[in-house]
């Protein structure tokens, strides 16, 4: 009965198993309704401000929020945390001591005592390097938690800039719709005219083309459109199918560099890739502390208590020894103190590459908004002669040739004013995401 209650204590710190079958089929969400949007489960500071109120449309800050609390990949990553929490709390548990037992019963002889031996044992090398074992595990946590929540950052950071494309290239759509409705038309005049021989055949191929270079930006831009919805719908797990009901968000802000540069100056300690590079090197400092302390001879004691066939009854104590004489344990400190450097010397060229993001989005984004001022007064000089140039058009003033030429640099320069516009508000994302700021809707710009 003492043996099965001995077996019975031994096997109550066991574990059990139990199953966990893989799923058999996606799990997407099958509309907006079914989208989380539980705004206190947020961690991403500059996201908090931020109220999601689908009544009347979702901005891009909005889509933001949701890509966070619904993303499938953001949510592995918070279940692959639990396996860092289990590291924490296997590290930090010392030793299990070890107990051998031995009895011995004579057969032949002059002693007839039965022999016996019980000698429990400690790991002394592992109870020496639990602590710095358990400090490591615990900043490679902490690490773990940061690198989330840069990812959740980064995670929403682009969904807007999805958001922002998808609006950009539907409103360029429609746009590009009258032009077509417009060009078609007049192709359609220009054929029956043609076909009664009262216009040339230059000037109808001039119509035809005004057609399809409306139509080949407008198929651009729709499927750029189209695409945008697709990938921000994987980023939420919704159904691609599904249609997300986008409005327009605030305007892009202007930032002053003197505060850009202040703010830059803080990222070390604000930043959650630059703090998760930070717990990882202070790991790694735990983990040279442990090789150094391993080079320490002591590896295990034990004590003995024992009887032997003639009676005589012993106790003592013993230890193990290792014998550091082929370097070893010394070359593990080399390769621990190589690995540290290492993990400085990369974050030093993050802090690098850090710099060199906030300069780049600058930069973008002056020279987007410099091209878009520009182009925002030249393009409806240039929309104002089409419309006097299709008059002159069809009177025979102008030429075919001239007309076809200033019909497509309308739809160029417009197309690029287009463009400039996206590129502004997308370099300004960047720049926040750099610089970990808030939303444009809800700061004081830097």
């Amino acid at each position: 009965m003492a043996a099965i209650a001995l077996l019975a204590a031994l096997l109550s710190g066991c574990a059990l198993y139990h199953a966990r079958p893989l799923p058999t089929a996606a799990d997407q969400r099958p509309g907006p309704a079914a989208l989380k949007v539980d705004v206190a489960r947020l961690r991403v500071a500059p996201l908090k401000p931020v109220v999601v109120d689908p009544s009347d449309g979702l901005d891009p800050l909005e889509v933001a929020v949701l890509a966070v609390l619904n993303s499938p990949d953001l949510q592995a990553k918070r279940v692959a945390l639990g396996v860092k929490g289990a590291e924490v709390f296997a590290t930090g548990l010392l030793p299990d001591p070890q107990i051998s037992v031995s009895r011995d019963n004579p057969i032949s002889g002059p002693d007839t005592h039965k022999a016996y031996n019980v000698s429990p044992s400690l790991d002394i090398a592992g109870m020496l390097a639990t602590a710095n074992l358990h400090r490591a595990a615990r900043f490679t946590a902490k690490q773990a938690d940061l690198d989330l929540l840069w990812a959740e950052w980064t995670t929403a950071q682009q969904a807007r800039q999805f958001a922002e494309t998808a609006l950009a290239d539907e409103a360029r759509v429609a746009y590009l719709q009258r032009v077509v409705a417009a060009a078609a038309d007049r192709y359609a005049r220009s054929s029956r005219a043609l076909e009664r021989h009262d216009v040339t055949l230059q000037t109808t191929a001039a119509d035809l083309a005004a057609k399809l270079d409306a139509q080949t930006l407008m198929a651009t831009a729709l499927h750029d459109a189209l695409k945008a919805r697709r990938d921000l719908n994987a980023l939420l797990n919704l159904d691609a199918a599904v249609t997300l009901p986008l409005v327009q968000g605030p305007a892009p802000q202007t930032y002053n560099p003197a505060a850009v540069q202040a703010v830059l100056g803080s990222l070390p300690t604000r930043r959650p890739d630059l703090l998760a590079l930070q717990a990882g090197y202070q790991a790694q400092d735990a983990n040279v502390r442990r090789a150094v302390i391993a080079q320490f001879p002591l590896a295990s004691i034990a004590y003995a208590y024992a009887k032997d066939p003639a009676g005589t009854t012993t106790q003592g104590l013993s230890a193990v020894l290792a014998l550091r004489i082929f370097g070893n344990k010394r070359a593990d400190v080399r390769v621990q103190n190589a690995t540290r450097e290492q993990l400085r010397a990369e974050y030093q060229a993050r802090l690098d590459q850090t710099a060199a993001e906030v300069r780049n989005a600058q930069a973008e984004m002056a020279g987007a908004r410099a091209q878009a001022a520009l182009l925002r007064i030249d393009v409806p000089r240039l929309e104002a002669l089409v419309g006097s140039a299709v008059n002159a058009y069809d009177r025979g003033d102008l030429d075919s040739q001239t007309y076809l030429t200033l019909t497509q640099n309308v739809l160029f320069k417009r197309a690029d004013l287009d463009d400039r516009e996206l590129a502004a508000r997308l370099a300004e994302i960047q720049l926040e995401t750099a610089l970990f700021l808030p939303p444009a809707n809800s700061r004081t710009a830097p």
